[in-house]
């Protein structure tokens, strides 16, 4: 008899085993099944971001007021003044060599001062002027520009 009452203990204690390992298995497979999708569902809206950029910009008054706009969303392949049009109010004329930003924000329009435009070279750790009117330059992901109110 007492043989047999072992033999229902160990049954008993394999079952009850048993029946946790099905729950646990349970409970991890709903888990997998849920994070699958997450990482799915998070694929798709990373997928809507392949046509977008990320820069930041420096609006630099001159008189120690700086505004930046960090991280901000842009359509892949848009040049630098539409850019600043999305964080700025700006003010342009077109000439022969491109658009001349005039005022941003309200600020320009003084005797020998002007709207420069720098980009960040992480080579150098240094802005570096820009060489094209700012609707011919084409902004790339991480780029970091400025422009700055300059006397001359």
């Amino acid at each position: 008899m007492a043989q047999k009452a072992g033999w229902m203990w160990a049954s008993i204690g394999l079952l009850c085993i048993s029946m946790l390992s099905v729950t646990l298995s349970a409970y991890y497979y709903t888990e997998y099944t849920r994070y699958v999708g997450l990482y799915n569902k998070a694929q798709n809206e990373l997928r809507k971001y392949d046509m977008y950029v990320f820069v930041d910009i420096l609006v630099d008054y001159g008189n120690g007021t700086k505004d930046w706009s960090n991280r901000t969303l842009i359509v892949r392949g848009a040049d630098l003044l539409n850019a600043t049009r999305i964080v700025s109010e700006v003010e342009y004329t077109r000439g022969v060599y491109g658009a001349f930003v005039t005022r941003i924000n309200g600020v320009g329009g003084d005797p020998n001062t002007y709207w420069l435009w720098y980009i960040w070279n992480s080579t150098s750790a240094s802005w570096d002027a820009g060489m094209v009117a700012s609707d011919a330059y084409t902004l790339n992901d991480g780029d970091a520009v400025a422009w700055i109110y300059t006397r001359f």
